[in-house]
């Protein structure tokens, strides 16, 4: 009875060794699965936070100057490995500007440029004013974010007559103005011509003739008369405007032309041209060869009386 008593005890033993056993080898499993997740979720983690493989082609503070009024662009070109998306903001406000394609600023004349192949998301800025100065960044939407900085400045064209601020021609000749831009950064869009306050660009049977050319405008009228003296405006599309005051020199004629007059003195515009004074010697000789041949036939009356 003993020994069966015995053999029991035994097999109870020996069962709850071999279950310790399987369940010590259960929780090293399930300790080494745990640590196996454990080190995916770290290696998950870091690579969510290593950056992507992307970089600017457009250089850090760069630069841009544009006209008031005008269209200025800002830069922006990159090269991704991976897909991101492209950011602007105004940095004094920390205004953000758009978001991929999309405006986000209630300021309608913000837009982006986007040419696909080339990575280009330049920012438009439709009749710049100097409010808009300043510094534009350019983000990238990476882990860390990645950005650069574009600077903007603002100046003020202008025309500018070469022969302000008055110009003397003489009646019949040929009346050229010519209107130069200075600290343009595009061309005009047009450049209207004033006589007076009258727009004359089409005048062309009045003899007048406007040429432009990129940076400048030519005014011509020829067969100048009186009525075409006066005040003339170039002014251009975004550019401060010049004028000139034009006299028409009535009956005057070239300095080359004009014949020799004695004892006078001839005045135009540019010349003044004095004449010699040899005839006034001739008439004072002549003046007193006379007075001697008085004195002579005097003298001989008196002695034929």
């Amino acid at each position: 009875m003993w020994l069966q008593k015995l053999f029991i005890i035994y097999l109870l033993t020996l069962f709850n060794s071999m279950d310790g056993y399987f369940l010590d080898n259960q929780i090293q499993s399930t300790g080494r699965h745990r640590r196996k997740d454990s080190n995916d979720l770290k290696n998950m983690h870091k690579n969510s936070l290593s950056p992507v493989h992307t970089h600017f082609i457009t250089k850090n503070s760069t630069r841009v100057i544009s006209q008031r009024g005008g269209l200025a662009i800002l830069p922006c070109s990159v090269t991704m490995s991976q897909p991101a998306t492209v950011s602007w903001f105004r940095r004094k406000d920390f205004l953000l500007l758009t978001v991929g394609l999309s405006t986000y600023s209630s300021d309608d004349r913000f837009l982006v440029e986007h040419t696909r192949h080339l990575g280009n998301w330049a920012l438009r800025i439709r009749n710049a004013q100097k409010e808009d100065e300043g510094l534009y960044e350019c983000q990238l939407s990476t882990h860390p974010p990645e950005s650069i900085f574009i600077e903007l400045r603002i100046v003020e064209a202008v025309a500018e007559i070469i022969e302000a601020p008055d110009l003397h021609i003489n009646e019949g000749s040929t009346l050229r103005l010519e209107c130069k831009l200075k600290r343009a950064t595009e061309s005009p869009l047009y450049v209207f011509w004033y006589h007076e306050d009258r727009m004359i660009n089409y005048d062309h049977e009045d003899g007048v003739s406007v040429a432009s050319k990129l940076t400048s405008s030519i005014l011509t009228v020829r067969n100048a008369t009186a009525r075409h003296g006066g005040n003339y405006t170039c002014a251009p599309a975004n550019a401060r405007q010049s004028s000139i005051y034009v006299h028409v020199l009535k009956g005057e004629k070239p300095a080359a032309n004009i014949a020799a007059t004695p004892n006078k003195s001839i005045t135009s515009s540019s010349t003044t041209i004095i004449y010699p004074t040899s005839h006034s010697t001739n008439v004072f000789r002549n003046i007193f060869c006379m007075l001697i041949l008085l004195v002579n036939l005097k003298n001989l009356l008196r002695k034929i009386s």
